[in-house]
């Protein structure tokens, strides 16, 4: 005969069925041979009932034969039941035996009792049976937790292979770009494993053990991280297209997009941290992501500065008429920006611009009639000196540069009006009389009998910019004292420094910020070999990039090197070919479109980036490992 055991693990020890081993003798049963039965059990499973007979053993019956397995002498049959497996374990003193039956494989469980005892058969997938003989008193209670136990198993595995065949199309869509599909599939992943969990749940509540729970884990921490993934993707995404935008000086719709991947990055670090491979290289792309956004805040007002304190420190009027005009440019860009907007985004007090506005807008106009001046005193020297022909060209340049400066102060400085179109009435003179010698009328006084000079009361001050810049503006794009890092120019600028410092590297050099500029924009870089045609290879989220790079920088690109490129995108597994020149590309070459295979960076879009993300140059350049290629 044999007994049937009903574990609590909430009370005290195991029962010595379960600890000890050795035979027995004449009037005690023995135990196992090898190791006691808690040895057997793996660390992750928990026994619910322990089954026992002295001489019958276990009947394995599978369609091709039957086995009955009996213990040897002073040794006993040791059934145990967790919550993972039936595993059956017959004594010998040659070496125990064991038979297990996963729960999850069990169709169908049988029991019966008689004058001899209780007998407990488990019918496994492919209808194999394993029948243990046992006692009676216990064994409905046995056989009601293996059906429950074996039907929660059933469908616990049944959402597992659901949900994981769900991450693996997610993984799928996200490798793709398709990252709302992606997203579709993992929520759907996610549904199946709360169903899980659920069942894993009530099945703890109402039996001991936490194998299926534990089962569940791996599964949940797999939605997370594909979830986590897929947020990182999108931020990607999103950075790439702000960082489009801001070169095409959309900069609303830039921080538009950098909003969208702030999200990404917050929801992916509000994610399980456990579960999420790289939580500090997300947490650090999302800190890249905040120094990129201070810096489009800051853009168009520094773009204006910029070109502010060039205006005032250019000795030439022209540079300074070119300075104050894209000065004006983006005070107006700084002025209008977030027009309407509740809460203002970028830098620089409305009041403050638009005083310096007016400001630009008196010196613009001022140098502008300092240019048609010097050019109406040209052609008066000329004319006085004879020179007919050269005083009409110095007078004709003059009348465009009193037109230009009319143009501006009827804009922005309508009290200089009046003394610049006085002054225009004089030169128009000057322009008719001179005409007319050129044409040869005799009858042309010899000199002009009105006065050149305008009244000066009657308008503003046109005389000399006298001041010192825009020193108030500069306070709101000027980083903290204590910042650790310099402020550099915005991508769209593309400063001359950087494109002239881009210019002076060497091929080797060029190829590393190429590369660093890549990984700034979340790519993996890594060399290629001798027989690459490529001098970089790059890859994010499954994507790979081959890169060509133009080392001269005085061998001008020509539309070949584009065409080489093309070939290149066709003939070899890549989804794109960048080409990267220090230099600007000549007219003939013209822009890509965004879906076309092969990207084109010049000397501007990398300064603008390198600018914008803080890459440093020439000497702190990362090297990439590997032998270098000569490029195209």
């Amino acid at each position: 005969m044999g007994e049937i055991i009903k574990i609590n693990n909430y009370e005290g020890d195991l029962p010595s069925l379960l600890t000890q081993t050795g035979s027995g003798g004449v009037f005690s049963g023995g135990y196992l041979h090898d190791r006691a039965a808690a040895a057997v059990l793996e660390a992750e499973e928990t026994p619910a009932f322990v089954l026992t007979n002295r001489k019958r053993g276990v009947i394995v019956e599978t369609a091709e034969a039957t086995e009955t397995v009996r213990p040897g002498r002073g040794y006993r049959t040791i059934a145990v039941v967790t919550d993972r497996r039936v595993l059956v374990l017959v004594g010998d003193e040659s070496g125990d035996r064991e038979v297990a039956v996963s729960l999850v494989d069990i169709d169908e469980v049988e029991w019966e009792t008689g004058l001899r005892g209780g007998s407990l058969t488990v019918v496994r997938e492919g209808h194999s049976t394993v029948e243990i003989q046992t006692a009676t008193d216990g064994l409905e209670a046995v056989a009601e937790y293996l059906d429950a136990a074996s039907q929660a198993w059933r469908r616990v595995e049944s959402e597992f292979d659901r949900a994981t065949e769900l991450l693996v199309t997610a993984t799928e869509h996200r490798e793709a770009g398709r990252y709302d599909e992606a997203a579709s599939a993992v929520e759907q992943a996610r549904d199946r494993t709360e169903t899980a969990r659920g069942v894993a749940f009530r099945f703890a509540a109402e039996y001991s053990g936490t194998a299926l729970q534990e089962r569940v884990d791996p599964l949940e921490a797999r939605c997370v991280r594909t979830l986590a993934e897929i947020h990182v993707g999108r931020a990607r995404v999103a950075t790439d297209d702000g960082e489009t935008r801001w070169r095409e000086g959309e900069y609303e719709a830039a921080y538009d997009a950098y909003e969208r991947a702030r999200e990404e990055y917050d929801a992916a670090l509000a994610l399980d941290h456990t579960a999420i491979d790289d939580v500090n290289g997300i947490r650090e792309e999302r800190d890249r992501l905040d120094r990129i956004v201070d810096h489009l805040e800051k853009s168009p007002l520094r773009k204006a500065v910029t070109a502010d304190k060039a205006a005032v420190a250019a000795d030439d009027p022209e540079d300074a008429i070119a300075h104050w005009n894209e000065a004006m440019t983006h005070y107006r860009t700084a002025l209008e920006i977030d027009w309407g907007a509740e809460n203002r985004r970028f830098a620089g007090d409305t009041a403050t611009i638009r005083d310096r506005l007016g400001t630009v807008a008196e010196n613009l106009t001022a140098t502008q009639r300092t240019v048609a001046v010097d050019a109406m005193r040209a052609g008066d020297w000329y004319s006085d000196a004879g020179q007919a022909e050269v005083a009409l060209e110095e007078f004709a340049a003059a009348a465009d540069a009193f037109e230009a400066a009319l143009v501006t102060a009827r804009d922005c400085y309508p009290d200089a009006v009046a003394h610049l179109e006085a002054e225009q009435n004089a030169l128009e003179q000057r322009l008719e009389r001179t005409e007319a010698l050129v044409n040869g009328d005799e009858t042309v006084p010899d000199r002009i009998e009105t006065s050149a000079d305008p009244d000066y009361a009657a308008s503003g001050t046109l005389g000399e910019p006298s001041d010192d810049g825009p020193t108030a503006i500069e306070d709101a794009i000027r980083p903290p004292s204590d910042a650790t890092e310099p402020l550099r120019s915005e991508p769209d600028e593309a400063s001359v420094s950087t494109v002239d410092r881009l210019r002076t590297l060497d091929g080797d050099q060029f190829v590393d910020v190429v590369a660093n500029v890549l990984e700034e924009t979340a790519w993996e870089t890594g060399a290629t070999g001798s027989e690459s045609p490529f001098d970089l290879r790059a890859t994010r989220d499954g994507d790979a990039l081959g890169v060509v790079v133009h080392r001269s920088t005085t061998d001008g690109v020509a539309s070949d090197h584009v065409e080489r490129c093309q070939s290149l995108a066709e003939e070899t597994e890549v989804d794109a070919v960048l080409f990267a020149t220090a230099l600007g590309f000549p007219a003939n070459v013209t822009p890509l479109s965004s879906d076309a295979d092969v990207r084109l960076f010049d000397g501007a879009s990398l300064a603008a980036i390198i600018d914008a993300q803080n890459v440093r140059l020439p000497d702190e350049t990362r090297p990439i490992a590997g032998k270098r290629k000569q490029g195209l």
